[in-house]
Formats: C-alpha cells, structure tokens, sequence
C-alpha cells in the first residue's frame, strides 16, 4: 500500500526504524540487517534467471507467500498495487531492483515450498480465521488504546487527534467491510468454487461485489498511510508511556497484517473467482 514511506532498503534512517523490529522478531522477517546492507556481492545468476523483473508483485507473492517479508521491508506495495510489474513496483519504491532479486532469490532458496491455494473455499476459511477474527478482537481493543493515548498525550503530541480520527475513520469501515465479505462475497464464491450454479444475476453481483471490495482496500490503504505517517512511520517517541508503545507497535502490526489479507484476497481469491466466472466454469469436476 504504501510505496514512499519507507523507501530504500539500505537508507540509514530506515534502517533504525527497522532494526528494533528485526530485533523483536527476526523470524517474521526472516532475514537480518546485514542481508538487507548487502549489496552486489552475493548477486547470483540464479537471481536473474529464476526472477523475472517483469512478473506480476502480486503473482510472485502468491506463488512463495515468504516473498512479503521482502516486500514490507523494501515498502514494495504488494497488495492493492499487486498488478504492478517487479521492476516497477521497486522503481515506485525507491530501492534497488537487482537488492531485492537478491532478496527474493535467498527466500526461494529456503522456502521454494508455495501454499496452494486452489481450494477457494480453504482460502476463505483462512482469511476468516486469521484476518476476520484477528480485526473483531483487535480493532475494538485498538480504538480504546487510542483514545486512551490521545487524551493522555494530545497536549504535547498534537497530532494524536488526526491519528485518533483517522484510526475511527478506519475501524468501522473494516468492520463493515469484513462483515459484507462474510455475507454476501464468500458465500457465492463459495457457491461457485463448489460447482453449484450460479445464476445471472449472481455472476453480475459476483463482480460488482468484487470491484466494490478492491475499491475498499484502496480506501484502507490510504487511511493506514495516513495513520503511518502521523506515527513517523510507527515510531515510538521518546517521551512515550508503556501504553503509546503498545499502541505504535499494534497499529504497525494492523497494517502488516492487512497488507497480507488483501494480497490474499486481491491476487489470490478474488481473481481465481473472476476467472471461474470468465471461462464458464461452474464446476471444479466440469
């Protein structure tokens, strides 16, 4: 989602806003400071033959799910920006095409094992299951804390009243959103996925319903930006009380959780479903 925010993988300023969450968790990352300093000289033809700059971001994301570790790192927006070729996803970023190669290269090594995701029907119940449940327990949990951080901290942190009516902005719209998937997206999918015949009407609502979910994701993105922006890119100020680190770092993980839930949904579910309705499939056996 956000292509500027973080913009070279190897800047100095970046790379103190990453190093305590590396340091935090190095095994979500997967990867450590030094690999992302590294420059030309592990560049292998291994990386050049097995990862094509013009590739889909989000094709590549679907095909070794490990490759958003890069992505996130490198502010590569592989979710809504999806579409986006490699070598212009990394020319919109900032950072270097030929360092990330690199990167994704070292990930396919240790983890060439891709998910399949063919089974859209256990697609929808791992959105559900990791996404869904994670934002009914968060987003409630999260707006209290936000509250609480911008009423306790506002005088000296003006910009916590931009964040606390960006993040109200926010919370009711994932609500709302997560509840229509619930109920009107993933049920005729479902359908579809199942070889159940679909009305007319159906496949026309499929794709609007569809086209109505991305431009959502687009209106996500953009308040996650602005919410990353007003916490300097997730960083704790110095004067910060136990409750706004807490905060900082859970909106941090609210955006990185979201990032992979609409490149599941955006580059994997809804466009195997927009290609069952292009062919005339109506069934997995047909």
């Amino acid at each position: 989602m956000r292509t500027n925010s973080r913009s070279n993988i190897a800047d100095p300023v970046f790379m103190d806003f990453l190093r305590p969450l590396v340091a935090r968790s190095p095994a979500m990352f997967g990867f450590t400071l030094k690999n992302l300093r590294t420059r030309s000289s592990r560049r292998s033809e291994m990386s050049n033959a097995t990862i094509d700059p013009q590739r889909p971001i989000g094709e590549l994301a679907r095909e070794v799910p490990s490759y958003t570790r890069v992505f996130e790192a490198a502010g590569i927006d592989y979710c809504c920006g999806g579409d986006a070729s490699l070598a212009m996803a990394c020319n919109q970023a900032g950072v270097n095409l030929d360092d990330v190669r690199e990167e994704l290269a070292d990930v396919q090594t240790d983890d060439a094992q891709a998910i399949d995701w063919d089974d859209l029907a256990e697609l929808i119940d791992d959105v559900v299951e990791t996404h869904h449940q994670y934002l009914r327990e968060e987003l409630p949990a999260l707006e209290g804390l936000v509250r609480k951080v911008a009423r306790v901290h506002g005088e000296n942190h003006p910009e916590l009243e931009a964040l606390q009516a960006a993040y109200l902005d926010l919370a009711p719209a994932m609500k709302e959103h997560i509840r229509e998937e619930e109920e009107e997206v993933f049920p005729i999918i479902e359908k579809l996925d199942r070889g159940d015949s679909l009305s007319d009407a159906e496949r026309r609502r499929l794709r609007e319903v569809i086209e109505e979910m991305e431009a959502d994701h687009e209106e996500t993105a953009e308040l996650l930006d602005l919410i990353a922006e007003l916490t300097d890119g997730y960083t704790v100020p110095a004067d910060a009380c136990p409750s706004y680190e807490s905060m900082v770092e859970r909106l941090d993980a609210l955006e990185r959780d979201t990032h992979e839930h609409v490149h599941k949904e955006n580059n994997v579910l809804f466009v195997e479903a927009e290609t069952k309705l292009s062919d005339g499939v109506e069934s997995r056996n047909s």
